[in-house]
């Protein structure tokens, strides 16, 4: 009998090597990432490109990085060693592409493209470069998932029978997210979580039910997608960004089941209730988006040691929620 938890085994930000970061994109993710890296790690941002040279140059200023570029291409021609690709959604494809034909390596903010077939392209491409590409899905390079890792690959649950994982925020008035022209509505802002969380812990599962209601903009504001496997274990997924929500994580398993208190995707505890009465518990701080930097120093662990994925988030993986995304559109009819 277990007495605690694994403690996580996530790499420590000094023990990897300072890479030369080139950013596509000056946005509110761009920001918070920029921030977080430059102050948890030695990872260098040295150059960064928007469409605004005027913005560009701002942000540089704001970040004290020496290079700004309106062109994109300039951008990735810059002596980097890996491209962060923080664009819009239906942008991500062409920037990535253009990042790897440049032989950059890349990481691209999830989701890494909206379809399944601008992902595999993206991925062919990576694969025949021969260049490290990776997904920004954070969550999994966050300590407490990797704690949620060991439980699963432990069996400590017994046998997984259901998923249940939401996640809501209140984005209405967010002219961006709820814009279909660029891209937003709940699936791509924020569905991305609960489908990969989903995929994650039952990765046979397919979307055998989904529904959704939309937004006066006419993107689909929230969904509930039901998930099952060929042995009868269901996941149930809820996203809205007309309300906000616990967001909260759970596994039901045989003998345990397993919570993250909400947000789920960010760093936060995770706790273990067994069927006896008994409950273990990991806590880390609370730090929110502080957290992104995990995954750069996954980014520069993995180039480092000459790997072209990251097992914590391989690009099949990326493919198999992208596949999901698209059959929960198919069966609300969203072409979004």
């Amino acid at each position: 009998m277990i007495d605690s938890l694994p403690q996580p085994r996530t790499t420590d930000p000094a023990a990897v090597p300072s890479l030369r970061w080139g950013v596509i994109g000056t946005g509110w993710i761009a920001d918070q990432f920029v921030t977080t890296v430059t102050r948890n790690t030695s990872q260098r941002v040295v150059a960064v490109g928007s469409r605004s040279l005027e913005r560009a140059l701002e942000f540089a200023e704001g970040h004290g990085i020496p290079t700004a570029s309106s062109s994109y291409e300039d951008l990735v021609a810059e002596d980097v060693d890996v491209i962060y690709v923080a664009t819009g959604h239906l942008d991500h494809a062409a920037h990535a592409r253009l990042a790897l034909e440049a032989g950059r390596n890349v990481l691209v903010e999830k989701p890494m493209t909206p379809t399944v077939s601008a992902t595999q392209e993206l991925i062919s491409l990576a694969r025949h470069k021969r260049l490290f590409c990776m997904e920004a899905l954070w969550s999994l390079a966050l300590p407490r998932f990797d704690v949620v890792r060991q439980i699963l690959q432990a069996g400590l649950l017994g046998r997984i029978e259901a998923v249940t994982v939401d996640m809501g925020e209140y984005l209405v008035d967010h002219h961006r997210a709820m814009d279909p022209s660029q891209g937003g509505g709940a699936m791509n802002d924020l569905g991305t979580y609960p489908l990969m969380f989903a995929n994650w812990v039952l990765p046979e599962a397919e979307v055998v039910a989904a529904i959704g209601s939309r937004h006066a903009t006419g993107a689909i504001g929230q969904f509930i997608a039901l998930l099952e496997d060929q042995e009868g274990r269901q996941a149930n997924t809820l996203t809205s960004m007309l309300t906000n929500t616990p967001s909260t994580g759970v596994i039901g398993g045989s003998e345990a089941t397993l919570i993250l208190d909400g947000p789920f995707y960010r760093p936060g505890p995770v706790e273990v209730r067994f069927r006896d009465g008994r409950v273990l518990a990991h806590d880390e701080p609370r730090i929110h988006h502080e957290g992104l930097f995990h995954e750069a120093v996954e980014v520069a662990r993995c180039i480092n040691d000459g790997l072209a994925e990251s097992p914590i988030r391989p690009l099949e993986a990326t493919l198999a929620t992208v596949k999901l995304m698209e059959q929960a559109r198919s069966l609300m009819d969203d072409p979004a």
